[in-house]
């Protein structure tokens, strides 16, 4: 274990650190870009496109340097539903990957069972995630938040979201972003090992004391939970 230091919103925190985490930056050091992408499937059919991108995208994607990662997990709810974490090097690294052959490929065959797409754009926050590993457990969440609070809620969930992956085995993954044009409307996203590491978290001291502090400062909440998956974390950055 090791003493961890970083900067948020102009504070510096102490964090107590595991050696096989790490934050999501370009070479540079730069916050990479990052978007949601909503995919919706017509009755039945999301396993289809869940296997065209397995069959025609995977492969390709891999050897894309600057892709870093693709985290897609469906609705518990919903399962005609599939929410994407997308996070890329660069601009340029996303418009190689959207204008591949493959992607092309992938983007015709979906068509004709393609009910709905949106694109969310949005700006990273946090991007935190252990070094490797495989998650099976996912929640996201939307917070909206009154602007005159945002600084402070940023700080609050900023500071547990790193605390969770590097203090938390069982936290795979915690990635907090905020909507371009609406930046006091967050999206985040947890990725746990498995079911009990996801209750341990829950039912943490850490986490309860968060959710104490952030309260009075959440307008709106929204928390989806999603199907069972098999996220293989990214090694690529």
């Amino acid at each position: 274990m090791k003493k961890f230091f970083v900067t948020i919103l102009g504070v510096m925190i102490m964090l107590t650190a595991t050696a096989d985490a790490k934050s999501i930056r370009t070479p540079a050091g730069n916050m990479p870009r990052v978007q949601w992408a909503v995919v919706e499937s017509t009755e039945g059919t999301m396993p289809q496109i869940i296997d065209m991108g397995a069959r025609i995208l995977a492969s390709t994607s891999a050897k894309e340097a600057g892709t870093y990662a693709l985290y897609g997990v469906i609705e518990k709810n919903n399962p005609n539903l599939m929410r994407l974490l997308e996070i890329y090097e660069s601009d340029e690294a996303y418009r190689i990957h959207s204008t591949s052959p493959a992607f092309q490929q992938y983007r015709a065959e979906r068509l004709p069972i393609l009910a709905g797409l949106k694109i969310l754009p949005v700006n990273g926050i946090v991007l935190e995630q252990k070094n490797r590993g495989v998650g099976t457990i996912v929640q996201t969440s939307r917070f909206e938040i009154e602007p005159v609070n945002l600084a402070t809620f940023q700080k609050l969930i900023s500071k547990e979201a790193i605390r969770a992956v590097r203090e938390e085995a069982g936290v795979m993954g915690a990635f907090v972003t905020a909507e371009q044009p609406r930046p006091n409307f967050l999206h985040t996203m947890i990725i746990f090992s498995d079911a009990a590491a996801a209750q341990k978290y829950f039912a943490s001291n850490a986490y309860k004391n968060f959710r104490i502090q952030a309260k009075s400062l959440i307008q709106v909440e929204q928390t989806i939970d999603y199907q069972p998956a098999k996220i293989i974390l990214s090694e690529k950055f």
